[in-house]
């Protein structure tokens, strides 16, 4: 345990140990976690940390080369569900030692395993399970973007299972927080459209499609903004679904299909492109 970085950060705060643990746990937990390496539950830590702009894995770090391994796996995994390279990604995912992975990693694998049961339409059962353990474990206090994720997962499950009154429960817990998505780095995008293009796919599918396709222009506007093209082409094919469902022009339509097409070819995404080879917009 990294607990002399844990302190310095508090210290750095200017925090008592008083002050530090006001409203989550006693002072006496504190200072046995401090003084002898006691560590409380991790519902109690994981306060604390966020209290500090800490995570887990600055206070409990674990072999740095294990979890790069398990690391790059996931990513992997996780990437692929952009181009739903559903079976690859189960195979990255099935190669990850789950016991290498941090607090985070966890959390991105249950993610990750939750979204690949959904979409693979497995039993929903099995898909909120892996949910759940982010939302009632690991993020009981939903203080990162796996919460967000695990929503979102949820509202896919149940949209697949066409339970339309629950689907709408969870996406409408996403929907709200959707424009102020934090856009630091790659992951967070990749995480940002994953959550703007399958709400604005849910809205497609109880025909909003006002709200669809706004949720699609802003995650275009993502994409160009950030110079990112990997969800470019969903959200122009997704476009151009609502646009026929809408009753729009069909050379608008076809123009859609066909940006859909040249950004498909350019990230190599062959299950889109099969996919709109088989829809014969021609």
């Amino acid at each position: 345990m990294n607990i002399e970085r844990f302190i310095k950060a508090r210290k750095a705060l200017g925090l008592s140990q008083a002050e530090l643990c006001d409203g989550i746990c006693t002072q006496a937990t504190l200072s046995k976690f401090e003084n002898s390496g006691k560590a409380p539950a991790i519902r109690i830590l994981t306060q604390l940390c966020a209290r500090l702009s800490l995570t887990l894995d600055d206070v409990f770090p674990v072999n740095p080369p294990a979890q790069s391994q398990a690391s790059e796996l996931l990513d992997q995994a996780e990437f692929k569900l952009i181009t739903s390279e559903y079976d690859s990604a189960s195979t990255d995912l099935a190669g990850v030692n789950f016991s290498d992975l941090s607090t985070n990693g966890q959390m991105q694998y249950y993610f990750v395993k939750g979204y690949l049961t959904a979409l693979l339409e497995k039993p929903i059962a099995d898909a909120l399970y892996y949910f759940n353990l982010i939302l009632n474990d690991l993020d009981d206090t939903h203080s990162t973007i796996f919460t967000q994720l695990a929503y979102t997962g949820s509202g896919i499950a149940y949209s697949h299972n066409n339970e339309n009154q629950k689907s709408e429960f969870f996406f409408q817990k996403v929907f709200d927080d959707l424009h102020t998505l934090p856009l630091n780095d790659n992951k967070a995008i990749w995480r940002a459209l994953n959550m703007v293009f399958y709400t604005a796919q849910y809205f497609a599918h109880v025909k909003d499609y006002e709200t669809s396709d706004s949720l699609l222009k802003y995650g275009y506007e993502i994409c160009a903004t950030n110079h990112v093209t990997y969800y470019s082409a969903r959200i122009c094919y997704r476009l151009a679904q609502n646009a026929l469902a809408e009753g729009k022009p069909k050379s608008d339509v076809i123009d859609m299909v066909n940006d859909a097409k040249a950004f498909a070819r350019m990230n190599n995404n062959q299950h889109l492109l099969e996919m709109i080879k088989a829809d014969n917009w021609d």
